[in-house]
């Protein structure tokens, strides 16, 4: 038998830890985990994303909690991993002379009752081709180490508690508690297998059989399944949709319905830089992102309760902000911990300063969102358009002010275009969601101030010299977030001034493989700015609209290539090394898989149904 993707173990980690690529997600509905390629499970937040995380060595390999399960001989060893189809269930072999030695199946448990919590993580150990021996190893981390913990020993496994917190592994394994690591140096007969659970939160232990795992697996299953079998994209990218659509839902906090952008907190945007940030909270802006795919892959029900689950809250705080915890536990205040940072990346930040930032765009972003739910026959109640009248009044005198722009720069505040442009957006689609419903609304007067923003745009952010707008008033430089020029309606993909801009992006911001530099001011930030992957897809959807239908596919599967082993994105691609960098998985990337996948097979198909043909392309 033969396998595909194979990595040789002892290559999963570089300077002691599994690079930020060489994993795999696990998640239910409240949280997720981070499953290295060599079995160590490096990452994960119990209860819930946005706990103190329990396994944390991906970002200190000394003084974080981690979970792992591998061959105890590791020579000549390979390792692959793959997920059951259209699920979030993670299997991991190990694989010696073409044969799988050990296998591990790992998943939290997930149920369609989002008041419902399983804060566990059920682990499947099978040896297939022979006898081997396994080194398991459990240290977890409490209360972000506040407290050392006290560890019992029960009957079928260890408990750790604190005062605050407690956690236990149950097993048949034989452990033991060697200073504070729980470990087993075990044997597993060929063709013979065992669990493995840990359970966050449990003050008894039990025997293994009393976790229902087998159970728990066919329920998280179903679920996956079910889940997966409502998407309605049928194409040539459909692996690659479905994995991303299931890694979306994957991010979801269901009991109030907010998604993180990112299940981690301070992996890297640059190896030994500074640019480390928490993404374990839901942005504004991206709300319209998710509607949009969410409702382009058929769950128009979901998109619909993403967007009213934002507005409950915006309505109850009466103010729009940058960023929202998923529940009432999280903090957004930043703070520094003590970890030596992935690979030396300090400081490890957790909680996110954005959340004090103005970002005008924020505005546009949100009345963008409920376009796109009017869009796809979302129900557009007088609650929502209430909120559309008032935000627009709030923007009438707002769009006037700097700010921190898309990229959150921590410098002084300027004109960037980019804010400015959804500004224009906020009023141009409340116009169009008002008429189309048959609101009332001071329509004369928003397009007053719709066509001020424009012209206001054109005067001071294009340089007529250049042929290009820039990154903000007054500024010689560009910026990647222009590339929603087009797709947002501002100006024709045909323009001159769209194509000056974007042929200014390409000379100055993209490399030969179509990866893009999101700007070149200087954000006062140490580290390199690498790769932005979202600009890539916006870059694709930019080519669909211009009509260059050849190139946008060439440029859409080169991405597709850079993914990992399991078609999983993190936010960033390394420039110099092509290594996923920055917090992983990541939900904006995604939604650019999808949005792109979408676009660019509906557009093949609609010039197929008009008989015309693409040179050297197709679908």
């Amino acid at each position: 038998m033969g396998f595909k993707g194979l990595l040789r173990l002892e290559d999963v980690e570089v300077d002691g830890y599994s690079k930020i690529g060489n994993h795999g997600l696990i998640a239910n509905n409240r949280t997720a985990a981070l499953v290295s390629m060599n079995g160590t499970i490096d990452w994960a937040c119990l209860p819930n994303f946005n706990s103190n995380p329990v396994f944390s060595s991906i970002l200190d390999r000394n003084r974080g909690g981690y979970f792992s399960i591998s061959p105890a001989e590791k020579e000549d060893v390979f390792v692959h991993q793959t997920y059951k189809e259209y699920t979030n269930i993670l299997i991991t072999e190990f694989i010696r002379n073409n044969k799988t030695i050990l296998r591990l199946t790992d998943f939290l448990p997930t149920t369609e009752y989002p008041t419902i919590s399983f804060p566990e993580i059920h682990r499947y150990v099978e040896a297939l081709s022979e006898d081997i021996d396994i080194s398991l190893r459990f240290k977890p981390i409490l209360d972000a180490g506040k407290e050392k913990p006290h560890i019992d020993r029960r009957k079928f496994g260890y408990i750790y508690s604190t005062r605050e917190s407690n956690i236990g592994i149950v097993s048949e394994f034989k452990l033991n508690n060697s200073d504070g690591t729980i470990s087993g140096d075990l044997k597993l007969d060929k063709r013979s297998s065992n669990w493995v659970v840990a359970l966050y939160g449990i003050t008894h232990l039990d025997r293994i059989t009393d976790y229902k795992s087998y159970e728990r697996l066919e329920d998280t299953f179903e679920y996956w399944l079910k889940w997966s079998g409502q998407n309605t994209y049928r194409g040539t990218y459909q692996s690659d949709v479905i994995r991303s659509a299931l890694t979306l839902k994957a991010l979801f906090y269901e009991p109030t319905g907010l998604m993180v952008a990112a299940p981690t907190a301070s992996l890297p945007e640059c190896i030994g830089g500074e640019r480390n940030w928490d993404y374990r909270f839901t942005w504004i802006r991206d709300t319209s992102y998710v509607i949009e795919a969410l409702a382009m892959l058929g769950y128009k029900r979901e998109a619909t309760k993403f967007l009213y689950d934002i507005m409950e809250i915006i309505s109850r705080e009466k103010k729009v902000r940058t960023i929202y915890t998923i529940n009432d536990y999280g903090d957004v205040d930043e703070f520094e911990a003590d970890f030596e940072g992935h690979r030396g990346s300090r400081p490890v930040r957790f909680g996110n300063k954005a959340s004090d930032q103005l970002q005008i765009d924020q505005f546009g972003s949100i009345i963008n969102a409920i376009y796109a739910l009017h869009e796809v026959g979302g129900i557009i109640n007088s609650y929502l358009w209430d909120f559309v009248e008032e935000t627009l009044e709030n923007i009438g005198h707002t769009w006037k002010y700097p700010d921190s722009s898309i990229w959150e720069f921590r410098t002084e505040p300027r004109h960037y275009v980019y804010s400015k442009l959804m500004c224009w957006v906020a009023f141009t689609r409340a116009i169009d969601i008002g008429r189309d419903q048959g609101f009332s609304g001071p329509y004369r007067k928003w397009q007053e101030i719709a066509d001020e923003i424009k012209n206001d745009i054109i005067e001071k952010g294009f340089d007529k010299k250049l042929n290009s707008f820039t990154q903000y008033y007054g500024s010689p430089g560009t910026d990647s977030a222009l590339l929603r020029l087009p797709q947002l309606g501002f100006l024709p993909g045909n323009d001159s001034r769209v194509k000056g801009t974007i042929e200014r992006i390409e000379k100055e911001l993209m490399t030969p493989d179509y990866l893009f530099k999101r700007y070149l001011e200087d954000d006062g930030l140490d580290g390199r700015d690498n790769a932005f992957l979202l600009l890539s897809f916006w870059y694709v959807e930019d080519l669909i609209l211009m009509r260059k239908l050849a190139k946008a596919k060439e440029v859409y599967d080169s991405l597709l290539d850079r993914s990992n082993h399991l078609a999983l994105f993190a936010e960033e691609i390394d420039f110099e090394n092509g290594d996923l960098i920055g917090n992983f998985p990541q939900a904006i990337t995604h939604l650019g898989v999808i949005r792109a996948a979408k676009k660019l097979t509906d557009e093949v198909k609609e010039i197929s149904r008009n008989g015309q043909t693409i040179k050297h392309y197709s679908l």
